[in-house]
């Protein structure tokens, strides 16, 4: 290895002008990388500002909401519509399970079959 002596080595000027011009394309392709790197910072900013204006508009308008709901009055239902409510919603909750057991079953049916045509 040599110490403290320079050396030279020839290269072609065809390879010169394509690695010169590699390093170039490189160094504008991190520019590049870099000037939407920054945007992409800009955008996250933005980005982050108006989440915080939405939570702050939501914020406010759920409370002009419970404002205007407590000055609403509370309406008074008896208590024999209540239960009969209750009993409706109960009844379409079991139909509901009682067709999802339906559709399960047909389709256990179907696969049953299909194993015993095979």
């Amino acid at each position: 290895m040599a110490s403290k002596e320079e050396l030279f080595i020839s290269i072609s000027p065809n390879e010169y002008r394509q690695n010169k011009s590699n390093i170039l394309m490189s160094q504008a392709d991190l520019l590049q990388s870099l000037k939407k790197l920054n945007n992409l910072r800009v955008l996250a900013r933005q980005k982050h500002d108006f989440k915080k204006r939405l939570n702050k508009l939501t914020s406010s308008i759920i409370s002009e909401i419970d404002s205007i709901q407590d000055k609403l009055p509370t309406p008074r239902i008896p208590k024999t519509i209540q239960k009969q409510e209750t009993q409706e919603i109960k009844s379409k909750q079991s139909f509901s399970k009682r067709d999802d057991i339906k559709e399960e079953l047909k389709l256990i049916q179907e696969k049953l079959r299909k194993l015993n045509s095979l």
